[in-house]
């Protein structure tokens, strides 16, 4: 990655909202050992954290919101993979395939077996907050350029296959710039590309979700993508650069090619 200058918070989510035509404000994603001055703690908005950062953008008058480990009203899988929680010991049983002895035998069928569960959050790696308050808030110049992790952007499926477009653009590897990777949605948006998860890579961006649990509330026609720092300042860097602002009526056209049946008749189809 080239070096480039380092843009304040507000400009760098101004950036992104450009590139990818947002609807929805971008916000950020930060750790700190106070709380924010005018912050709220996440489950008064909602005890999702992931559907209270949706919250959030989509209402720009919701305050900037924090978790910490002691906020037992958040959801408790939440917890556990914002690393603030140890994992119930019968949880592998409830996302998977149930057990009797736990809510009653209820189970939400995300890994077909609980060895799977297991597996998967072993292969994540030990998840570290990087402070007491995991904040995530919208991008002002109140939260420091250095002190930022991530930025979680909500958009359409072509304005996120343009910001995906925009992340590979100044690398060469064809794999791994952009991920959707497995597990809960505060995971996709938050731990991962806030490098909190021990083995996420640092470099990728991640889209999703791939989650069910959140379908009830993040509408059908759109996805979360969270990306670290570093690579969020890296493509306002090559914006202007990019196919996005070169060639912005392939980005995002005005008209369509309008698709139709193929003829019938083979004369016709030449």
């Amino acid at each position: 990655m080239r070096e480039t200058a380092m843009l304040n918070v507000e400009d760098l989510g101004k950036k992104l909202a450009e590139a990818g035509r947002l609807q929805l404000r971008p916000l950020c994603v930060y750790s700190t050992d106070e709380v924010p001055q005018g912050a709220v703690p996440s489950y008064t908005v909602d005890r999702c954290v992931a559907k209270a950062a949706y919250i959030s953008a989509l209402f720009k008058e919701t305050p900037a919101l924090y978790v910490e480990a002691e906020h037992e009203q958040c959801c408790a899988g939440g917890l556990v993979w914002m690393g603030l929680a140890e994992p119930h010991p019968k949880l592998k049983y409830f996302v998977t395939v149930g057990t009797p002895d736990f809510h009653g035998g209820a189970a939400e069928h995300l890994k077909a077996t609980p060895e799977l569960f297991d597996e998967q959050k072993e292969r994540a790696g030990k998840i570290t907050p990087h402070g007491k308050y995991t904040v995530i808030a919208p991008c002002t110049d109140e939260a420091a350029p250095e002190a930022v992790r991530a930025f979680i952007l909500f958009a359409g499926a072509e304005q996120i296959r343009n910001l995906c477009g925009l992340a590979q653009f100044n690398n060469s590897d064809p794999f791994f710039r952009t991920i959707i990777p497995g597990g809960p949605v505060c995971a996709t948006m938050i731990a991962f590309p806030a490098g909190m998860a021990e083995n996420a890579p640092e470099e990728s961006a991640f889209v999703g979700p791939v989650d069910p649990t959140g379908n009830p509330w993040l509408p059908p026609d759109l996805m979360i993508m969270g990306i670290p720092a570093a690579l969020a300042q890296q493509m306002a860097a090559d914006l202007e650069d990019s196919f996005i602002a070169k060639r912005g009526r392939i980005a995002y056209p005005e008209n369509r090619i309008i698709i139709k049946p193929p003829s019938a008749d083979p004369q016709k189809r030449k």
